[in-house]
């Protein structure tokens, strides 16, 4: 898991039995764990592997893994002026969902070669095992289809996939088609029944349902409701 703190005020972070002093307006980059010493503003944010393939799936082909640019067993810092930093708060406020993937994006345009060589080692560290799911994830199958395609049990693929990923297959393939949907539904005008079937939904009501237990809200609502923000702030960018 890579873990975003972004320090507002000065203080002391511990790691690897070390004492870092951090200045205000910094970002710091983890994957092991860390203790922060001293009180003051600060904001956390986790990044699971789900966040960070949904994040980088498209920057796949443009991230590798460069020589020495990147171990495992130590921490970034950079940069975090005032104008990132009302990005974060503002996602914080109004969609939380953003702030991962900015954060991602932000690490990458400030240090290309170490963040794409750490992003690169953590997607692969899953093998042939991710990059099957990955591929093949808009597929109606069932897990148990999965499974069979990779020679595994049902048992052995739910134990190796929640010991890397922390989620098993089944919720990660349905969290996976969900996230398409929500793109497909905000950004194209197909309809309801099409975007279930290219997610992989081949039942347009068991979509309906999972897609309103996990957004509170059904596909259309959702879409209405999302075109009436984009609108508003369209409107509110107008008059200024």
């Amino acid at each position: 898991m890579l873990r975003f703190v972004i320090f507002v005020q000065p203080n002391f972070v511990r790691f690897n039995y070390e004492n870092f002093r951090v200045e205000a307006n910094t970002l710091m980059v983890f994957r092991e764990t860390y203790e922060i010493l001293m009180e003051g503003e600060f904001i956390t944010l986790e990044c699971s592997m789900q966040q960070l393939l949904e994040t980088c799936d498209s920057l796949c082909d443009s991230l590798y893994e460069a020589p020495c640019s990147y171990e495992k067993n130590t921490f970034r810092m950079l940069d975090f002026s005032e104008s990132p930093l009302k990005a974060i708060q503002f996602f914080m406020g109004s969609d939380k969902g953003f702030s991962i993937p900015f954060l991602i994006h932000y690490c990458l345009s400030k240090d290309w070669n170490y963040f794409s060589s750490m992003f690169f080692s953590l997607m692969n560290e899953g093998g042939e095992l991710i990059g099957f799911m990955k591929e093949h994830a808009f597929n109606p199958w069932p897990t148990e289809r999965y499974a069979q395609m990779l020679g595994l049990s049902m048992k052995k693929l739910n134990f190796l996939f929640k010991s890397r990923y922390g989620i098993t297959p089944k919720s990660w393939l349905k969290e996976t088609r969900l996230t398409r949907a929500c793109y497909l539904l905000g950004c194209t005008t197909m309809s309801i029944a099409d975007v279930a079937n290219h997610c992989g939904f081949s039942n347009h009501a068991y979509f309906s349902e999972s897609f309103r237990k996990r957004f509170s809200s059904s596909p259309s609502q959702w879409r209405d409701n999302k075109l009436a923000h984009f609108t508003t702030l369209k409107s509110a960018k107008e008059i200024e």
